[in-house]
């Protein structure tokens, strides 16, 4: 390649050089030997070089007449040196001996210059060759590296090409999976779904039997009352009529809601505090609830409750009848210890007693409403007064307005009681110190929220509201005879 550009420049060079330029023309007539010394250097240069380009001498060269091969060459010192010497001897010197003399020279000048281009020409083509070799020597190592990169590049490429592909199949087998799994699952959700869709058929037509069943229960139980209603009527004795048990299980009930509430309204804010009360309420507590002392640290409200349900049941159940004074219920008590005496069993002695309090009961309401009052105001004063000295809490009319209907309610319910034939006793079983009373599922009820099996010998720790146990039959005899009613709802202690 640089050959090539070398003979490209040589033909340039020798392009103006034969066209006969005026400057070379003015160079050759102004020396004859001029012309033949660029001839020889030509025909040198192109024997020698063969290829290589000849460079022409400078113009001032040619036109000076000196024969010195370059300006800085040594011969041209000496020349000029034995010149400026020889100057002033041979001042006389002719013409024709000068051109003679340099005449001689041209031809050694021609060669000293045409070998100092070859050498020169030598050296730069050396050169140029070893920068060459360089280069190719560095093309070399620059295409290995190329190379190198090449395949690094490549063999990165196929790893993350085969780690993308392995990324993509695991991806891919995930989805698959993902996808079996989804559609198993939406299998087993329609599944569901209509199984589903069954149970709640089935439900909706439970539901409808259930309803007809309940709808056929009420009709059973209205029969059966129909029918205890027209067995009660159909046995009366002298016109009376017996009312059944479930009319009294349901006062009871009724009766002991409505005490539970009033309590709860009425005291759910107050403090016990029993450091206040004097030595009297102390004492008419301890008498109404002897184990007191252990339901402090228990919630108040059954507390309160089993004073409130004492006081009741002394005053209201505990009473022969409510609204006789103290002495005409002692008569009526005597009465009936005379005629007990002369009976030969208890049965004629109830009747007595049912018809002769059924009278009573038909004026009660208004030859005996003075005592029923008196009564009323007496439970709602004692109980006013226990609770307000062993409480923060004062009385209110809304209060005392709430325990009166109460007390009405108790009221009623005895005197309901004391009518039939049967014997009703009021029970409210008393603990007293030093002496246990185990828990009767078949007369008690805890209102503690335990099973009634892990109650079977437990202790019971207070009695919040009284029960009702029957005694006979309806016409007053056969006394041994029990029924409970309603059973007394107690607070067991704690295991």
């Amino acid at each position: 390649m640089p050959r090539k550009t070398m003979n490209t420049s040589e033909k340039k060079g020798r392009g103006p050089s034969g066209s006969g330029s005026p400057s070379r023309a003015l160079r050759n007539s102004a020396s004859p030997s001029l012309a033949a010394t660029t001839n020889n250097r030509a025909g040198s240069s192109s024997s020698s070089g063969g290829g290589s380009a000849v460079i022409a001498p400078p113009p001032r060269a040619a036109l000076s007449g000196t024969s010195s091969p370059a300006p800085d060459d040594h011969r041209n010192h000496e020349r000029g040196n034995s010149g400026s010497q020889a100057a002033p001897g041979s001042a006389t010197t002719t013409s024709g001996s000068s051109g003679s003399s340099n005449a001689a020279l041209l031809p050694a000048t021609a060669a000293a210059v045409a070998a100092a281009s070859v050498t020169s020409m030598a050296h730069l083509l050396k050169e140029k060759d070893a920068r060459i070799v360089h280069l190719e020597r560095e093309l070399g190592i620059m295409e290995s590296e190329f190379q190198r990169e090449l395949d690094k590049l490549s063999t990165t490429e196929s790893e993350t090409a085969l780690f993308w592909q392995a990324k993509h199949s695991a991806l891919n087998q995930q989805f698959l999976r993902t996808d079996t799994e989804l559609r198993l699952l939406r299998t087993e959700v329609e599944l569901r779904e209509a199984e589903r869709n069954e149970l709640r058929a089935g439900w909706e037509s439970m539901r409808r039997d259930l309803r007809e069943r309940d709808a056929e229960v009420r009709n059973l139980k209205s029969q059966i009352r129909g029918l205890k209603e027209w067995v009660s009527n159909s046995t009366r004795s002298n016109g009376q009529a017996q009312t059944s048990d479930e009319v009294f299980g349901d006062g009871m009930a009724r009766l002991g809601n409505g005490l539970q509430n009033w309590v709860l309204v009425h005291f759910r804010k107050a403090k016990l505090d029993l450091a206040k009360a004097d030595g009297q309420a102390l004492e008419e507590l301890g008498r109404l609830v002897p184990m007191y002392e252990d339901l402090v640290s228990a919630p108040k409200v059954h507390l309160l409750q089993s004073v409130v349900s004492r006081i009741v049941v002394e005053l209201v159940f505990d009473a022969y009848f409510v609204g006789l004074s103290s002495d005409q219920a002692q008569q009526f008590t005597h009465m009936e210890t005379l005629l007990a005496s002369y009976a030969g069993s208890p049965e004629p002695i109830n009747q007595w007693r049912s018809l002769t309090l059924t009278i009573l009961k038909r004026e009660a309401a208004q030859k005996m409403q003075v005592e029923t009052s008196r009564v009323t105001e007496t439970v709602v004063s004692r109980v006013n007064a226990l609770l307000s000295s062993i409480t923060d809490t004062k009385p209110t009319e809304a209060r005392d307005q709430g325990l009166a209907a109460l007390v009405n309610s108790a009221i009623d319910l005895s005197r309901l009681f004391v009518v039939q034939k049967a014997v009703f006793k009021v029970s409210m079983p008393e603990i007293l110190p030093h002496q246990k009373i185990m828990f009767d599922p078949a007369t008690m009820e805890d209102i503690g929220g335990e099973d009634e099996e892990s109650l079977t010998e437990r202790e019971i720790c207070c009695v919040t509201f009284p029960g009702i146990i029957k005694r006979g039959d309806e016409n007053g005899g056969h006394l041994q005879y029990r029924n409970v009613i309603s059973k007394a709802r107690v607070l067991c202690s704690p295991e």
